[in-house]
């Protein structure tokens, strides 16, 4: 027999193979050397930084011709996957311009050099490559917000406990508690488009950190490569080196922490002892040894992951610390440290996306849990105080005596309320319905008023704002696409009027 896992012949469906892929990681799998991910945006420099140079007479026209056919080949042997980076060459920017010099000889090729140094080099190249990871994050949670919208007018009036100190406080809804999850993951959206308005600047022309003599173009190549326009400061790109990287790795962190705070809600609804909910096999693992096991690995490996992203994040904030000014090799280590954690996150959004879509949700045993544990005792509270106009403070005397008094551990006898009034010498004509009603979860959520709380009113109103939102970062992401497009054919148009 052919065994391929040891597990899942209990499963009705098998696992995404995205799930397999994030729950695996590097167990198997190898990852690939840290600037094959900026190759090509170190092409993209490379141009950009010659035609710069063509243009301010720097380089003649006979030197970017066989510059921009050497890149030519460059970019099509690595898009077929013949470009293999020579590791005695140290990195993405020795290799491209050793092969330049080894193809087209040092006579030209040894110009594109001109006027920047590999400091330059590969803080541009993170740079955009940071670029676009922001744009990619902000896609993605897009898409996975529009699906827990979806998600919170389906069970809108699906009622649930809520819970602090990990036990039951009040009533709430599912519907209430995807939107949570929804705020929360739009205002990482935001995020990154903060990172974005911060670091969409040109590094490149900073060289090692003091500039250069020669007569260089910074607004030309901004233009070229999408950027708002040249920093300001040449020490600042090179001793902080770190920051663009730390501010992106933040977004990353925080966002796989609110990821991990789904995960974990989902993990303890989906337990036996709750029951609320069954996480699909599709993002379920099984057991080598327990045949019966379907486990929330996907969830479970979004809150591990969550914790190396904080790893992540700490690395970059230590290499960025006491710097001396100018360029320290010690900031060659952020590459390694923002291409691990992007690779180790890209996909957490799309799992939660998932998760949640193929959800399957007991609205039985969800309005079962909302019976228990006294947790109407609030509700209860709150409208003796407002029917009867109690102070607050007594009316929560009489709420706590009754829980004492009650014989039902769930909720507040009448009898008890009666006993506890007594007590406290408070006299109102309160009834037997009213006690009983004022505990009823579905009266419950009726009562509730406040906007933002689980209400289906204030439900509704957060989602069209939620809506609103999600348009706003949809038309932010199609002008950044239409800044690169027009970046684009800027670079095309340059390099076309060259090659005339």
């Amino acid at each position: 027999m052919k065994t391929q896992k040891l597990w899942g012949h209990a499963f009705d469906l098998q696992p995404e193979k995205i799930v397999i892929e994030f729950c695996a990681g590097r167990d198997v799998i190898g990852t690939l050397p840290a600037d094959s991910f900026l190759l090509p945006y170190d092409v993209w420099g490379d141009r950009a930084h010659a035609i710069m140079l063509y243009k301010t007479g720097i380089i003649t026209k006979a030197d970017i011709k066989v510059i921009l056919k050497g890149l030519g080949d460059v970019e099509k042997l690595s898009k077929i996957g013949k470009f293999v980076l020579d590791p005695t060459k140290e990195d993405v920017h020795t290799n491209i311009e050793s092969f330049l010099i080894e193809n087209y000889g040092v006579e030209h090729a040894g110009k594109l050099h001109t006027a920047r140094s590999r400091n330059d080099q590969i803080n541009l190249d993170t740079r955009l490559y940071l670029r676009d990871q922001a744009r990619n994050f902000t896609m993605e949670i897009i898409s996975l917000t529009q699906v827990l919208l979806k998600a919170a007018k389906k069970y809108e009036d699906y009622l649930i406990p809520g819970f602090t100190h990990t036990q039951h406080a009040m009533i709430t809804t599912f519907g209430h508690l995807m939107l949570f999850f929804a705020n929360q993951v739009l205002r990482d959206a935001n995020r990154f488009t903060l990172w974005y308005n911060l670091h969409n600047y040109n590094p490149l022309g900073s060289i090692v950190s003091y500039g250069t003599s020669f007569p260089i173009d910074r607004h030309l190549t901004s233009k070229l490569m999408a950027f708002e326009g040249p920093e300001l400061n040449s020490i600042d790109e090179l001793t902080n080196r770190w920051e663009a990287e730390a501010d992106l790795g933040y977004a990353i962190t925080i966002l796989m922490n609110h990821l991990s705070v789904i995960a974990q809600t989902l993990i303890l609804f989906a337990t036996p002892q709750f029951g609320m909910v069954k996480v699909s096999d599709l993002y379920s693992t099984g057991s080598s040894i327990m045949p019966q096991k379907k486990n929330p690995d996907s969830l479970e490996v979004i809150r591990g992951k969550a914790a190396v992203s904080a790893g992540y994040l700490q690395a970059l904030l230590g290499i960025g610390k006491a710097n001396f000014i100018g360029y320290n090799r010690d900031t060659q280590w952020t590459k390694y440290v923002i291409t691990d954690l992007v690779r180790e996150c890209i996909l957490g959004p799309k799992i939660i996306e998932g998760v949640i879509e193929t959800l399957t949700v007991n609205k039985e045993k969800m309005a079962f849990w909302c019976t228990q544990g006294f947790i109407g005792a609030t509700s209860l509270l709150e409208q003796i105080a407002a029917v009867y106009h109690v102070p607050f403070r007594l009316a929560k005397m009489i709420v706590e005596r009754g829980v004492k008094y009650s014989t039902d551990r769930n909720v507040v006898d009448f009898e008890a309320v009666k006993k506890a009034l007594k007590e406290l010498e408070i006299d109102i004509p309160i009834t037997k319905k009213q006690v009983e009603d004022w505990q009823n979860p579905f009266e419950i959520i009726k009562f509730t008023k406040s906007f933002g709380g689980p209400s289906l009113a204030a439900n509704k109103a957060a989602v069209i704002l939620m809506d609103k939102e999600i348009t706003k970062l949809t038309k932010w992401l199609k002008a950044k696409e239409l800044q690169r497009t027009k970046a684009d054919a800027l670079l095309a148009s340059e390099i076309a009027t060259i090659r005339k």
